[in-house]
């Protein structure tokens, strides 16, 4: 059931992803702009969602025709939400980082996956700051996106 479930969300997401990066101004002197590889990735949620929830259909057929009407066991919610933090930790930052800016954003969901995974704190704290940090400056500097700042603008 948990599968289903992460397919069905993963195809939410992908179907989202597809609609903003169309809302991506195109570029009159290319054939493809900005939203090309944001809508090739929600193509890839899509469709990898789809296999996952198609793939488990059979299953739940025969697991729910298999049991009696008095036999409900319950859906093991801890798992889905775990299973689901990935998701919840994109949509933080689609949403923070603007505000808190790139690094910063992704140093929170970076830390918060890890001790979702029982990592210790100190090590959680120590990958999280430096990861962000370097993804940060590979796209801001040799990759020449702009990352929003957000409170890097104040320190600079």
């Amino acid at each position: 059931m948990r599968d289903f479930i992460l397919g069905l969300a993963f195809m939410l997401s992908g179907c989202i992803v597809i609609y903003v990066a169309q809302q991506y101004p195109t570029m009159a002197s290319l054939q493809f702009g900005p939203s090309l590889f944001p809508s090739l990735i929600g193509g890839g949620f899509l469709i990898g969602g789809l296999f996952l929830s198609v793939k488990q259909v059979p299953i739940l057929k025969t697991q729910y025709a298999s049991n009696t009407p008095g036999d409900n066991r319950p859906l093991p919610i801890r798992s889905l939400l775990a299973s689901l933090l990935p998701c919840v930790m994109i949509i933080f930052y689609i949403l923070t980082s603007e505000f808190l800016g790139a690094a910063v954003s992704l140093a929170i969901g970076i830390f918060v996956l890890m001790l979702s995974r029982k990592a210790s704190l100190l090590l959680s704290l120590a990958v999280s700051i430096l990861a962000s940090l370097i993804i940060y400056f590979i796209f801001s500097t040799y990759l020449m996106i702009p990352l929003p700042e957000g409170l890097m603008r104040f320190w600079g």
